[in-house]
C-alpha cells in the first residue's frame, strides 16, 4: 500500500535518525564505496581542514622565546626558555605540543608564521566567515571549499566527495549548487532506524524518494528536493562502505580525536572523499589562559598525533595533508585577567607525509604593532592557493578570484 505524505511524516519520524537537508545526517558501521564499485578517487590527494575555534593564541602556540619583548608583554603568561619546545634559536612550540614537535623534527610539519589578511576583524563571527569564504572585503554566500569542489570536482558524482565531521557544518562548504553531509559517527548515520522491519523500510524509503523527487515539483521546491535526494545518496554511500578499518592506534577519549578517527575510517573504507572539515573549540582565552590553553592544546596535540600515527598504520600518510588554522590570534600584551584579548595574525600548520616541513614566512615583530596587534606577514589565501593548486591539483584562481603567492611547503 502506498504511503501518503501525511502517513510518511507520522510513521517515518519515529524511525528517522538526525537528517538535515544540507546539514546533519546519519551513519552506520562501515562496509567499499557504492554497491556499483569503488570510487575513482580512492587514491587521490586528500585535504583535512582543522578549525581551532575561538581565536587561538598563536604567540603562546609558536612561542617567540628569542624576543625579549615577549617576556615584557606577558609577565604571567610567558613560558621560560627551558620549557619551550625549541624549533630553532628564536621560536618553539608550547610545552603541550610534544607530538607536533616530533612531527616538525621529522620533517612532516610546516609552520607558516604570521598569517592574516588586510584590515583584520576582531569579531569571532565575521573573522571566521572571512576565513571560511576567503573574502575579507565583502560578504559572500559561498565557501572557499565549496568553490573548489564546484570548479574542480564538478564531474565527481560521489556523494561523499566532501565530508564535514562533527556536530556542526562550516560556511567553507556553503553552496547554492551542492550540499555536503555532516557526519558525527558511522554508527548513527541512517535515514531509517536499522531495527525497522524490511517491508516498512522499503515503503518509507520509496515515500521519501517520491517526496524529494524533482519531478512534478514547483520551481521553488526543486532546491529542497535536490538537497533531500543528495542527503539520501550520502547515507546510501556510507552504508555501502566496506568494514576494512582495523584499529591499530589508541586514540584519546575526546570528541576531537573521535572525529579524526572517523576521517581515517572513511578513507580506509575507500570513501573517495577529497576534503574533510573538523572543528575543535575552547580557544577564547580572555581569562585564566595558562591552564585552559594548555589543556586545549594538549587535546589538539594528542588527537593529531594519534591521527597521524593511524594514517601511517593505514598507509595513508602520503595521501593526506592536514591544514590547521584559527580565525585570529591574540593581542601581544596579556590583560588584567590572566588572559589575552582578540588579536590578528597567527601561525598556520600543514602536516603530511609529503609536506616539506619547516618554518615559512617571518615571525611578526612584537614591538612594531598595529594598535597593539601583530602585523601579518603572509596572506592566508596564499596558503589556500598553494594547497588547491599544488596539493589538490585544482584551480586556485577559480576558488580565490585571482592568483596568490605560492609557498613551498608542498
Amino acid at each position: 500500500m502506498k504511503l501518503t505524505r501525511r502517513e510518511f511524516l507520522l510513521k517515518g519520524t519515529a524511525m528517522f535518525a538526525t537528517l538535515s537537508l544540507g546539514g546533519i545526517l546519519f551513519t552506520e558501521t562501515g562496509r567499499s564505496i557504492f554497491a556499483g564499485g569503488a570510487s575513482d578517487d580512492v587514491d587521490e590527494p586528500v585535504l583535512v581542514v582543522v578549525q581551532l575555534s575561538g581565536g587561538n593564541d598563536g604567540i603562546n602556540t609558536l612561542i617567540p622565546y628569542g624576543q625579549g619583548v615577549y617576556y615584557d608583554s606577558r609577565p604571567t603568561l610567558a613560558y621560560q626558555q627551558k620549557d619551550v619546545l625549541a624549533l630553532d634559536h628564536q621560536v618553539g612550540l608550547h610545552p603541550s605540543l610534544s607530538g607536533l614537535s616530533d612531527l616538525f623534527k621529522n620533517g612532516n610539519m610546516a609552520i607558516i608564521q604570521g598569517v592574516g589578511y588586510p584590515e583584520p576583524d576582531h569579531s569571532h563571527f565575521r573573522s571566521m566567515e572571512i576565513w571560511q569564504t576567503a573574502e575579507p572585503a565583502k560578504i559572500s554566500r559561498s565557501g572557499w571549499l565549496a568553490r573548489y569542489i564546484e570548479s574542480s570536482l564538478r564531474d565527481n558524482a560521489n556523494p561523499l566527495k566532501a565530508v564535514q565531521v562533527g556536530a556542526a557544518g562550516s560556511k567553507a562548504f556553503a553552496s547554492d549548487k551542492m550540499s555536503f553531509p555532516v557526519i558525527q559517527s558511522l554508527e548513527s548515520y541512517h535515514v531509517i532506524d536499522p531495527k525497522t522491519p524490511m517491508m516498512d523500510k522499503n515503503r518509507i524509503t520509496k515515500a521519501f524518494l517520491d517526496m524529494y523527487s524533482d519531478q512534478n515539483q514547483m520551481e521553488q521546491l526543486r532546491v529542497v528536493s535536490g538537497r533531500g535526494y543528495e542527503a539520501y545518496k550520502s547515507v546510501e554511500a556510507i552504508q555501502s562502505l566496506t568494514a576494512s578499518y582495523a584499529n591499530k592506534v589508541e586514540y584519546p577519549k575526546t570528541n576531537f580525536a573521535s572525529d579524526l578517527q572517523l576521517v581515517v575510517k572513511l578513507l580506509a573504507g575507500k570513501s573517495g572523499t577529497r576534503v574533510f572539515n573538523v572543528q575543535v573549540g575552547g580557544f577564547d582565552d580572555h581569562a585564566d589562559e595558562k591552564e585552559q590553553h594548555a589543556r586545549v592544546l594538549t587535546q589538539v596535540d594528542q588527537g593529531l598525533t594519534a591521527f597521524y600515527k593511524d594514517l601511517e598504520a593505514q598507509g595513508l600518510q602520503d595521501r593526506v595533508a592536514i591544514m590547521m588554522f584559527s580565525e585570529f590570534g591574540r593581542r601581544v600584551k596579556e590583560n588584567g585577567s590572566g588572559g589575552t584579548d582578540h588579536g590578528t595574525a597567527a601561525p598556520m600548520f600543514v602536516i603530511g607525509g609529503k609536506v616539506k616541513g619547516g618554518l615559512y614566512g617571518a615571525y611578526p615583530s612584537l614591538s612594531n604593532l598595529d594598535n597593539g596587534d601583530l602585523k601579518y606577514e603572509v596572506d592566508f589565501r596564499s596558503v589556500y592557493s598553494t594547497l588547491v593548486d599544488h596539493w589538490l591539483k585544482g584551480d586556485a584562481s577559480a576558488v580565490l578570484g585571482k592568483p596568490y603567492e605560492s609557498l613551498k611547503f608542498i
